[in-house]
Formats: structure tokens, C-alpha cells, sequence
């Protein structure tokens, strides 16, 4: 699991889509947090830049809409949340053999690194709170999309 500086953000994406060999490619986000406003605004924004993003308020949201849209690919998730928390929902996909995900953690919390510790660091990616904007949409860009998204 990596910590990154926002300037890190976009630059890491793209190595480590390289290191893995064939990048994995990406349809849609979910997006996951107990704080709905953030969901919907961040779900608007990046909808803005035509990138397809659905949302869920809990882990078992989440959950239930990946289990119904095979097109969900990138995680976005709040680290704390009532009742499961960011690390079990990366948990619980992690343990599904039939799907590919790539996560991104976003925290406000300075110890989100310990919080992750018991996870396979595999495909996760850890942003601090607030969202720097511009390094989300940098992160966003650097990977691989099957329907690009245009340039705002």
C-alpha cells in the first residue's frame, strides 16, 4: 500500500500499471462514503469529465451494486464509515476470485496506513483528505479506460 504526495499521485499510477505488465482496464467507479453530499458531489464532478461513476453510503451498498454491475473496476472509498470500514469492503473484493479491482483510499486520518496494514496492498492507493481535485483527476487519467473520457 502506498502513501502519496499529490504530486506522486498521477506518476504512481501509471508505474505501477506498467509494473504489473497489461494495465487493467477500467468502465466505471464506485464511489463510497457515509457522507452522501461528498458522494454525489464527487460522483457530479467526475461525471463532468464523462468518467461513469456510481455511489454507495455503506459497505454493503457497495457490496450489492458491484454484485449487480460487472463494469465497476475502480474503488474510490472513505477509510472510516460507520459499521464495515473501507479496509473490509477492500477485504471482501480482494477474497472475489471472479473480479479485478483497483482501490482508492481517500482519509483524512494521518494513521489510514495502519488501518490498511491488514490487506493485501496489491492495486491500493491512499489520497488524504480534502480531495486535491487536480491530483484525482491526474490519478484518473493515467489509467486505463475503455471508453476514454474527453478532455475538459
Amino acid at each position: 500500500m502506498q502513501t502519496l504526495s499529490d504530486s506522486q499521485i498521477a506518476f504512481y499510477a501509471w508505474t505501477q500499471s506498467r509494473i504489473k505488465g497489461k494495465a487493467m482496464q477500467h468502465s466505471e467507479i464506485l464511489i463510497v462514503d457515509d457522507e452522501s453530499v461528498i458522494t454525489e458531489e464527487l460522483c457530479e464532478f467526475l461525471s463532468s469529465f464523462d468518467y461513469k461513476c456510481l455511489k454507495a453510503l455503506s459497505v454493503n451498498e457497495a457490496l450489492a451494486l458491484i454484485e449487480e454491475n460487472s463494469n465497476i473496476s475502480l474503488i474510490l472509498t472513505d477509510m472510516r464509515m460507520p459499521g464495515r470500514d473501507g479496509a473490509e469492503l477492500i477485504q471482501a473484493l480482494q477474497a472475489m476470485p471472479s473480479r479485478q479491482f483497483e482501490y482508492l483510499m481517500i482519509s483524512g486520518h494521518l494513521d489510514a496506513d495502519e488501518d490498511l496494514k491488514h490487506i493485501s496492498s496489491e492495486g491500493v492507493t491512499l489520497m488524504r483528505k480534502p480531495i486535491d481535485i487536480d491530483a484525482l483527476l491526474l490519478f484518473l487519467e493515467e489509467l486505463e479506460w475503455s471508453a476514454v473520457p474527453s478532455e475538459k
